[in-house]
């Protein structure tokens, strides 16, 4: 049967690149009214959470249908995937979700406060039957068979000591997304910090929400995972990928890609 919210749940925070506050909204949805987005300060403007809604890919995954955008909302979209809700209305007064921990796993524990319920209606899955890959450069992700899902993924910034080289690969459940996935943060460079502040992006991040990274060392935070960058790499494409609108019954590897390729794999198994 199809998941939804339980009760109703608010919050409110910054918006990691828009730098303004933003109250937000989860409620509970009907049975196959899959994710909607909504802006109550765009007359109620409503967006489906669907990779054919996808705008930009750039610094993070922008929607936008009529005129409206909603940004940045990968990490919301991974808690919900990992919390295994099919129908949620989000709702938020600004342009984003607010960044929070800048992480999946504040999302999720609002997800859990508020707990779930079933609802009549089936809850469908894709299972892949043959593999689909989509390499643009040096980035590759390609979407294999498998019984049960599973993310793999290779990072390699051997140009920046603090990162260097990282590995990850996770099967995913509901308790391994939320202990081994969903605490890494998002990251950005120090040699990219003034771009960003003449683009008036990135205004939103606090010293602990936000890895900021210098050619030898983090500055600003201290890491929850040695491995915190790899692991949010994944982060971001649960999120994105649940924006096929069903979740996926497949083994997902990826090396060097970001939001633009995981958009990519998407259309290109739906065309």
């Amino acid at each position: 049967m199809r998941t939804t919210l339980a009760r109703e749940i608010k919050t409110e925070g910054t918006a990691l690149h828009a730098g303004v506050p933003v109250a937000m909204t989860l409620s509970p949805a009907k049975a196959g009214s899959g994710i909607l987005f909504r802006r109550s300060d765009k007359d109620g403007a409503t967006i489906a959470a669907r990779y054919d809604a996808v705008s930009e890919t750039n610094l993070g995954t922008v929607i936008a249908a009529d005129g409206v955008k909603i940004g940045v909302i990968e990490h919301l979209m991974a808690a919900v995937a990992g919390a295994g809700i099919d129908d949620l209305l989000v709702t938020l007064d600004g342009p984003e979700p607010p960044i929070l921990d800048g992480d999946a796993l504040s999302y999720f524990k609002l997800l859990e406060q508020a707990g779930t319920k079933t609802q009549p209606g089936k809850r469908h899955a894709i299972k892949v039957t043959r593999a689909v890959s989509v390499a643009i450069r040096d980035a590759r992700i390609t979407l294999h068979p498998a019984d049960e899902p599973e993310y793999s993924y290779e990072l390699d910034y051997s140009n920046t000591k603090a990162i260097g080289n990282q590995s990850y690969r996770v099967r995913f459940t509901r308790e391994s997304f939320a202990r081994e996935i969903a605490p890494a943060r998002t990251f950005g460079f120090m040699k990219d910090l003034k771009m960003l502040n003449e683009l008036g992006l990135g205004s939103g991040g606090r010293l602990d929400n936000f890895i900021l990274v210098g050619e030898d060392d983090v500055i600003n935070t201290e890491l929850r995972f040695p491995d915190e960058f790899v692991r949010h790499k994944i982060l971001d494409i649960i999120g994105d990928l649940y924006l096929l609108g069903y979740p996926i019954r497949g083994k997902v590897t990826a090396r060097l890609t970001g939001h633009r390729d995981n958009i990519a794999l998407l259309r290109q198994i739906l065309g």
